[in-house]
């Protein structure tokens, strides 16, 4: 094994050896191996996290594309050097679910990374932080690999963060010739302390980039202490007993003073653990004034739809009582002579909407949820499109247009 890669189950008699630069992962059963870099779990950690304290309670979601090596022989080895952000725009809720301009970003991103002589690494494979209950491959995810990632050696690096505690992470491989949806049965801490990579470097503020990064001692064990050394912005605590840190202007601070600042670094994630989560109430009461004013129906569901390019998209309140209750829902979608039944879950639910494609004019939706076993509520709308004359195509012949106009809702109760 390389010496400067490294796994839970790795030991090395040897204290004095230089600290790994990888996380080797194995396929159980299999010759597939796959090395993350430390400082791809320092970055990319810090970015979901970030993602996870943008939204109250759940929390967004990111992802992106794995940039890397693949190497095939009698062991497959996949090297994870690098990543590529893929902003969404989250048209579906805290869901990593991509809209149809996020998709075009992707795939300019993975064209952009494609396979060539002239670069040394490429798009191995996909990632995205997991905010859902449990640590699977969603369909949206399966579509992605699928379409995207036809390569046997394409991977998925899933992350779920969690606010009190390091994250966990999972790996997942083609079996097959495919990918499992079933939850995953092996995950491991997505942070480089308990990988075996030691302590995350930092470089000081204002530092040459040419100087090694030296390793700051922080002994705090406050929640959260690991992620914020990974913030840039900080300090550099013991700078000149660090070994091998070198410092344009090394001034040994007296040992009085050192024991003093030793004091204030437990005081400072107390207050900037108070600061979060102060500003999580700020962001709670700002989301939610808008919802001062209750329907006179706690159990309108609010259907609405509106146009997105060839699609419509229906909309319902997610702050309806029938959804908070509800253990799952049918939408019957009537579009013209052609009729479909679509199942949600509660998850779906939350969502407050779908996109749909609609083939003709006339499109009817109706939502049902189930509170309970026999007891359901009802509502129903109708979209009707209307064709509308604008300027003239290319050609001579007149355009048109679409507009949409809804009708016929109403929510009832059934039991």
């Amino acid at each position: 094994m390389d010496p400067t890669e490294n796994s839970p189950n790795d030991a090395t008699d040897d204290a004095n050896a230089p600290a790994p630069s990888s996380y080797r992962w194995n396929v159980p059963g299999s010759t597939v191996s796959v090395y993350i870099d430390f400082e791809v779990v320092d970055r990319l950690g810090f970015d979901i996290m970030r993602g996870f304290g943008a939204v109250p309670r759940r929390g967004a979601e990111v992802g992106g594309i794995l940039l890397g090596t693949a190497e095939v022989s009698e062991q497959t080895v996949i090297r994870i050097e690098d990543y590529e952000p893929i902003p969404c725009e989250h048209m579906r809720g805290p869901s990593y679910i991509l809209s149809h301009s996020d998709q075009q970003h992707l795939d300019e991103m993975i064209e952009r990374w494609a396979p060539a002589p002239d670069k040394r690494i490429c798009a191995v494979g996909y990632y995205r932080s997991n905010t859902r209950d449990v640590i699977h491959l969603a369909a949206e995810d399966i579509e992605i690999l699928d379409s995207r990632f036809p390569a046997p050696t394409a991977i998925c690096l899933m992350v779920k963060p969690y606010a009190t505690r390091v994250s966990e992470a999972a790996i997942f491989v083609r079996q097959d010739g495919a990918f499992s949806t079933d939850p995953a049965s092996q995950v491991f801490p997505f942070r480089r302390k308990e990988l075996g990579g030691g302590k995350p470097l930092r470089r000081p503020r204002g530092g040459d980039p040419s100087l090694p990064e030296p390793d700051t001692a922080l002994s705090s064990s406050a929640p959260g202490s690991e992620a914020q050394r990974l913030d840039e912005s900080g300090s550099t605590a013991n700078l000149a007993g660090a070994p091998g840190a070198q410092s344009p202007i090394p001034v040994p601070a007296p040992a009085t003073r050192s024991r003093t600042g030793w004091v204030w670094f437990p005081l400072s994630f107390v207050f900037l653990l108070l600061g979060v989560f102060l500003g999580f109430q700020i962001a709670l009461s700002y989301r939610e004034k808008p919802a001062v004013t209750q329907p006179s129906n706690p159990y309108q569901l609010d259907l609405s739809v509106v146009q997105f390019g060839e699609s419509v998209h229906l909309k319902w309140n997610t702050d309806s009582e029938a959804i908070h209750q509800g253990l799952r829902g049918q939408l019957h979608i009537q579009d013209g002579d052609n009729s479909k039944v679509v199942e949600l879950q509660q998850e779906d639910l939350g969502r407050g909407g779908i996109l749909y494609r609609n083939a003709t004019q006339n499109v009817k939706f109706r939502l049902e949820i189930f509170v309970k076993d026999r007891n359901s509520v009802v509502e129903s709308l109708e979209l009707r499109l209307l064709e509308q004359p604008r300027e003239a195509a290319p050609g001579g012949g007149p355009a048109r247009q679409s507009s949409g106009r809804q009708t016929g809702r109403k929510s009832v109760p059934r039991a």
